[in-house]
């Protein structure tokens, strides 16, 4: 199969999620806006209308540090907005752990080594599991 980066989703957008106090609507979100470079509120609420309803995501992502204004608002043009640095390097890293160009950390860096029990324990398997393997398939 020629694309099967999808396969290690499941892990890396609960790394993800866990790591960086996301909700799975605000990464769909921020992965949305990534591609969009710089939008609208129009935009924004476009691919909002296909998600649970929650009137004040805009307002919590921008609250959060992921959304910023690109540039001040003039006198009757349209704000238009961009992802934050920080947001940008949230979906960097979740395309390089799902094409294998980065390990998961393994260290205290990664959230889920203080959760020594349940799903997280699980998780932090699965993902060291991923590392081994990702370091004996590169060329």
């Amino acid at each position: 199969m020629k694309h099967d980066f999808l396969k290690n989703w499941k892990v890396v957008r609960y790394f993800i999620q866990k790591q960086y106090n996301l909700t799975i609507e605000e990464l769909e979100m921020l992965l949305f806006l990534y591609s969009e470079k710089r939008f609208t509120k129009k935009d924004f609420r476009w691919f909002e209308s296909i998600m649970s309803w929650e009137p004040k995501r805009f307002e919590r992502l921008k609250e959060k540090g992921y959304i910023k204004e690109w540039m001040p608002n003039y006198k009757g043009a349209r704000m238009v907005f961009e992802l934050t640095h920080q947001s940008k390097m949230i979906v960097a890293k979740v395309y390089n752990l799902l094409l294998g160009e980065e390990k998961f950390p393994e260290s205290e860096r990664n959230i889920l080594t203080k959760d020594s029990k349940g799903i997280g324990k699980r998780y932090m398997k699965a993902m060291m599991n991923l590392n081994k393997k990702k370091s004996t398939t590169r060329f």
